[in-house]
């Protein structure tokens, strides 16, 4: 997958949350060993917690100037949880990383917050179903 095909900023393309998002699944379900649903999952809950604090707030802009540090903060908690290791392997590869990072570098308003955790929730979908198959 190319990493700048996932572009956060409007318009978005017509294909971000399917055809991009899809890609992006497959590459973080290469790995059986890594990038287990429970880790995927603890990121993407905290975007989305970021998401609805921000979106919730009376002033969007201001709620998000506040939070900004943190939510680039995942950044150095997926680096973290790249390096951990459990049972001889770490427990998110590069490939979970870099998607990762390429959401979060693209984060600089409510609105591409509310996109990255679009893409994540449509990117989680694809690698569901593609766990069924």
């Amino acid at each position: 997958m190319n990493l700048n095909d996932i572009k956060l900023q409007t318009p978005l393309a017509p294909a971000i949350f399917s055809d991009i998002a899809k890609s992006a699944a497959e590459d973080i379900s290469q790995n059986k060993e890594q990038n287990k649903s429970t880790q995927i999952r603890k990121f993407y809950d905290e975007l989305a917690m970021w998401d609805e604090k921000i979106h919730r707030a009376a002033d969007r802009k201001a709620e998000y100037d506040k939070s900004a540090p943190f939510i680039q903060m995942l950044k150095a908690k997926a680096a973290y949880a790249s390096g951990r290791k459990s049972g001889g392997k770490t427990l998110l590869d590069e490939h979970f990383v870099a998607i990762l990072n390429r959401l979060i570098d693209q984060i600089d308003s409510p609105q591409t917050l509310r996109h990255a955790k679009l893409f994540f929730e449509a990117m989680l979908g694809y690698r569901k179903a593609s766990e069924t198959k």
